[in-house]
């Protein structure tokens, strides 16, 4: 198996992962909108100023009766004084350079950049300056303004073209300085979405971890216990619900099993004490003649005792497993009744006398034939056993749309306790009248129980009218 096989899924990786992936891609995205609409508008800006700046030169530029004059003081934009040659302009008449920035004194041989372009048009293109820097140009073809105090004017009109450079190495240092913000915001970002997930979904998986910290002390070996919480989880609820329904059903299975092992115990306790007594005695009195001549039979007799337990538990362990074969077929259900009443005779001499057989002779079934008749025999045998000595046993058999119901009903001094009727069901479990019969040992109703289970069948004990105990047998129709 590979490593990624192996590897656990984890919920709260999963959520803090998927979580702070979802929340970091739409901060990313707002963070890139923001940086490319602050670097869009940071550029506007710098193109602005320099729009600004030609649209100043320009109002400089006059046309006195067809003399054009530059009226230019460098103490105002001392940016173009050759002292500090940050920025430059060149101005043409016409074709002709007309003025220069002192700050292109400094470069004799070097020229602003001139586009044919048509009247009051301006355009911005990327530039190296003559100082070798990167820079921006901004060029615009214009009309020199007449001069408002000549009251003559000449029709002629003296075409410019100005072009002035700035350099970008501020701006790109802001737009590297608001890049690196966003850089570092994003990484901030995702951390801190990171570190808050993280908080919340350890602080939503609370009630999670609670549970399987109450899961950890749990020990159904001791008294009973329930997994409860001081708040209520929505999500959580079901599940603590169901898993306090399996944390009741295997503390009662382990009681149970607990019990079984006890009786088990206790029913095979008494005829070992009595072999070993029965041993002692033929050992310590060897030439006693009543000792001898039963010492044989009684061993015999304990042996079989222990057989017929052993059997039955045996029996009880293969119905309760889905290991055992079930091998449905097609039988009539009164011949299987007077086989059992044959199989009974030996225990019960009065069977035929006392089984009052109600169930049609046509009546016919296709289910497992052991199973079927090791339900009835135990039943059959309870009923004449429990039942009142010579009272009549009633068996009938119902047929209809969806089932068959057998019932197996018989008199009782009183009628059974609730407590009663649920546990005659329950391994070993013994009425006080049988426990001092050697030949019942409370595993036959279990059986049964077993084998209803192991085939769909339903069995139910109620007691009915005139203290009358009776036992309903509901195969499905699947099974008839």
């Amino acid at each position: 198996m590979s490593q990624q096989q192996n590897k656990n899924h984890s919920i709260k990786r999963k959520l803090v992962n998927n979580i702070s992936a979802v929340i970091s891609v739409i901060l990313f995205t707002i963070f890139l909108t923001v940086d490319l609409s602050v670097d869009t508008w940071v550029e506007d800006q710098f193109n602005q100023s320099l729009t600004n700046k030609a649209n100043y030169l320009k109002t400089l530029v006059e046309d006195d009766n067809n003399v054009v004059e530059f009226d230019f003081a460098g103490e105002f934009m001392s940016e173009y004084e050759a002292a500090d040659a940050t920025e430059f302009y060149q101005l043409w008449h016409g074709r002709d350079v007309f003025e220069r920035s002192d700050s292109l004194a400094l470069y004799e041989n070097a020229n602003l950049p001139f586009l044919e372009m048509p009247i009051n048009e301006s355009k911005i293109i990327d530039y190296e300056l003559p100082n070798g820097r990167d820079g921006r140009a901004l060029i615009s073809h214009f009309v020199a303004q007449k001069d408002d105090r000549n009251p003559t004017h000449s029709a002629v009109f003296n075409t410019m073209t100005l072009a002035i450079a700035a350099p970008t190495s501020e701006l790109n240092k802001v737009l590297i300085i608001i890049d690196v913000v966003f850089i570092l915001t994003c990484v901030l970002g995702v951390f801190g979405v990171r570190y808050l997930v993280t908080r919340i979904v350890n602080k939503g998986l609370h009630p999670l971890h609670n549970l399987n910290d109450q899961i950890k002390l749990l020990d159904i070996t001791g008294v009973a216990q329930t997994i409860e919480s001081d708040f209520k989880v929505e999500e959580i609820e079901p599940i603590r619900n169901e898993l306090n329904k399996f944390i009741t059903v295997n503390q009662q299975l382990y009681s149970n099993e607990k019990r079984l092992t006890s009786d088990i115990a206790h029913e095979l306790k008494t005829p070992i004490a009595e072999l070993i007594s029965l041993s002692e005695v033929a050992i310590r009195y060897p030439d006693d003649k009543r000792i001898s001549d039963t010492y044989t039979s009684d061993v015999l007799s304990i042996s079989q005792r222990m057989k017929t337990i052993v059997n039955n538990l045996l029996l009880l362990q293969r119905s309760s497993s889905s290991a055992m074969q079930l091998n449905a077929q097609n039988i009539t259900l009164n011949n299987l009744v007077n086989q059992i009443i044959d199989e009974l005779t030996f225990k019960h001499p009065s069977i035929k006398m006392r089984l009052n057989n109600e169930i049609s002779g046509e009546l016919t079934l296709n289910v497992d034939e052991f199973s079927l008749n090791t339900i009835l025999c135990n039943l059959i045998d309870n009923a004449l056993f429990y039942g009142l000595p010579e009272a009549p046993i009633k068996l009938t058999a119902v047929n209809n749309s969806t089932n068959m119901s057998i019932s197996v009903s018989n008199k009782v001094n009183k009628p059974l306790s609730d407590e009663q009727l649920t546990a005659i069901f329950d391994p070993l479990y013994q009425l006080d009248s049988s426990r001092t019969n050697n030949q019942r040992h409370g595993l036959g109703l279990s059986i049964v129980q077993s084998l209803c289970n192991l085939n769909g069948f339903t069995i139910t004990a109620s007691n009915t009218e005139n203290n009358t105990l009776t036992f309903i047998l509901t195969l499905p129709l699947k099974y008839i």
